[in-house]
Formats: structure tokens, sequence, C-alpha cells
């Protein structure tokens, strides 16, 4: 597994649950922040493990056979449940790595992308969470007069820019539009209004980032928020568990979606987000049909609800949180997803890994002023084209509009 924000001690307790009600089976479960890298050349000598959580180049490994579907598992009875395993986990999670109609990842974490602040300093200060992003921009100016910083940012990973530009571009144009990017449509960067997106991350950027956030890390910046030296911060569902020994005593944390446009055309109510933290069962390993039935068991609803209480975020099964304790924090995340209409997401960053490079590179430069928007698009647009024309890269079926929920 790999050992980031969620630690991998729900996985391991898990882990140990599984064998204790099943006699003969031991799960040598491991975690480690560089899993990518050792996992490579377990791979390359074609003695993988049974199970991964990573990052690995998984469209490659899908189209050459390397991933055993989880077809089998997921149309069998859900553990605990009078349903399959399929129809208990949340619509649209297992759509990213659909090929030829077999499922090849499983995610174990409901994520979406929001803003995070401190209720606490807000009402000290009198500040009020945004929907707007006039009211947003307006609430930055507040904020940088009291002599805070408005946002903290994970400038040494600009991808975390990312979710907030392509958030942003939604709440501008109707979903077809959108997905125009996502489907490799020539010419789709260079749309207006992702160039006026771009434009809207960019005077955050230069106006409202944190000075000096180019140079630190994720935790180095979250840090400057729970200190309080930065009011907001925007950031997935992992925040608190990454940053929960240094958040003070008497912090509320909150959060709030990103923003509306005025006169934007998009679905103002829309998450982005869906499933993360994808495992894979490799059809190379010794055992993976004993290896679906103990991930069947890791996102059974039992399973899911220690994993929202203990790292206090969501999982992708059904009805996880019914009945069950939350943080505050947690819950101002339920009720962002609670009225949201639907929950979207991009793969081209992690389908494409040489244009996610490009991306990071014009992501700094466009939040440093370096470039201006128009040319961040023809970047992108130059990017994706090579992509596009490279008949060694797979590129999957249009993913088409998300339903509505």
């Amino acid at each position: 597994m790999f050992e980031g924000g969620y630690g991998i001690d729900w996985h391991k307790g898990v882990a140990r649950e599984y064998e204790k009600s099943h006699p003969g089976i031991h799960i040598n479960l491991w975690g480690d922040p560089r899993v990518d890298e050792k996992l490579k050349p377990r791979i390359l000598r074609h003695n993988p493990p049974e199970i991964a959580n990573c990052t690995l180049p998984a469209w490659k490994l899908i189209v050459a056979n390397k991933l055993y579907p989880l077809d089998e598992a997921l149309d069998s009875p859900a553990v605990g449940q009078q349903i399959t395993w399929r129809a208990s986990l949340t619509p649209g999670v297992l759509a990213e790595y659909t090929y030829l109609g077999h499922s090849y990842a499983m995610p174990t974490n409901l994520n979406a992308w929001v803003c995070w602040y401190d209720q606490k300093q807000f009402r000290e200060h009198g500040w009020k969470a945004p929907t707007t992003w006039s009211e947003f921009t307006a609430l930055c100016e507040q904020v940088k007069k009291a002599g805070v910083a408005p946002l903290a940012f994970q400038g040494k990973y600009p991808d975390y820019a990312w979710p907030i530009l392509l958030s942003t571009y939604q709440r501008l144009v109707p979903f077809d539009r959108w997905y125009k990017i996502q489907d490799l449509e020539p010419g789709a960067f260079l749309d207006p209004e992702f160039i006026h997106a771009a434009k809207l991350l960019q005077e955050l950027g230069v106006n409202y980032f944190q000075k000096g956030c180019a140079g630190m890390s994720h935790t180095e910046s979250q840090m400057e928020w729970a200190n309080g030296r930065a009011a907001m911060v925007f950031c997935g569902l992992w925040l608190k568990n990454e940053m929960k020994n240094a958040i003070p005593p008497g912090f509320e944390m909150s959060c709030f979606a990103v923003p509306a446009v005025e006169g934007g055309k998009g679905d103002p109510n829309a998450v982005y987000g869906g499933g993360q933290e994808n495992c894979y069962v490799f059809r190379e390993s010794k055992h993976p049909k004993e290896a679906l039935e103990f991930l069947k068991y890791m996102e059974s609803l039992q399973s899911a609800r220690t994993y929202c209480q203990k790292l206090d975020t969501l999982a992708p099964v059904q009805h996880c949180i019914d009945g069950v304790a939350v943080s505050p924090a947690l819950q101002s995340a339920v009720v962002v997803m609670n009225r949201s209409t639907r929950i979207y997401s991009d793969h081209l960053t992690g389908l494409f890994l040489q244009f996610k490079t490009v991306t990071q590179d014009n992501l700094s430069d466009l939040i440093a002023g370096k470039i201006t928007p128009e040319e961040f698009a023809k970047h992108l647009d130059a990017a994706i084209a090579r992509v596009r024309k490279d008949p060694e890269i797979y590129k999957p079926a249009p993913m088409g509009v998300p339903p509505l929920k």
C-alpha cells in the first residue's frame, strides 16, 4: 500500500480481522511512501504482489493483460449485504479504469476537492464562507488586510492547482464542453472559457497565495494553514488525517465547495472528486482469486464504516456513514457531497504521464505569472496533441458526461 496521508494502520487492522475469519490465510500487508519504485522491479520480474495501491501506469498494465479483472467478485454477493458488491459501491467509481467491459481498479477512498478553513478564525474576524467567485476574492482581500495570507498552497507540487483549475472551468461551461478536454478533442484547451479559468487561477496565485509557497511542500504549506498564518487551503478529504498531529486544540476545521463563477454556464453544485487510492490485483501473482476476496472484504460496508471513523474521510461504499458519528470537519464535507448533483473527475494526468509533467511545469509558471493564460493553454494543447498522435499511447474511449446522482 502507498503509505501517504491515510497511513496503513486501518489496512493492517482489516487484514488481521480477515485472518480471524479465514483460517489458513495470512496477509503480508506492508506500505511505503515509495511503493511505486519498489514494485516496478517485481512487476518486470513477473513476481508482483497480489494487490497493490500505487501510482503505476495502470493503463499500460491493463492493455498488456497484467491486471486481473474484478468483475467476477463485483458480481458476487457483497460481504454482509443482500446485494452484489458492485451494487454496494457509489455509482461511477469504477468507470475510470474500465476496459472492454471489465473493471480493473478498486478505489478505497471517495474524495472531494474543497477549500478548508478554521471556523473559529473566521468567526473572530467576521469572515464568511463564500459561495460565488466575487465573494471569494472579496474574502481574500479582507483576509489580506487583516495581515493573514488568504491561501496556503502546496507549491513544490503544483499539480495541487490542477483540481482548482478544472473545477473553476467546470463552473464556467456545461459538462459536454468540459469533457472535450478529457476526450482529447483537438483545440479543447484553447476554449476561451478554459483560458478564463486559467486567468482566475493566476489571479489567485499572484494576489492571494502565501508568499514563498513555491518553496513549500504539501505539509509545510498546510502547516501554515493549521497555524493560522494562512486562512484557507484547497485540498482533498485526506487533509485532516494528514495533518492530525499539527492541527492545534480549538481549531474548528470546516470546508466549502469551489465557488460558482458569476455568469458561468456550468453546474454550480457538481463536485470534483470520485474514487481514489486505487487497488489493483495482478494477474501474474500467486493468489489473485484469494486476493479478490480480501479486497471485497476490505471494501465492504462494515470495513468502510471503520475507515470513515478512523481516518475521518469517506469510502466509495454507499451508506458508509449512515448512523456513524463523524467529526464536524468531515460533516462539512458530507454537506458539500449531499448538495452535489454529480461527482466528476479528470483522468488526463493519471493516464498520460508525459502530459502530467508538462502540466506541472506550466502550472508553476502560470501561478507565478511567468506565462500568460493564453500561453498556458497553448502549451497544454500542444502537449495533448503529441499524446493524441502517438500510436504507442493507449487512449480509452470517450468518457462522456457523468450521470446525475
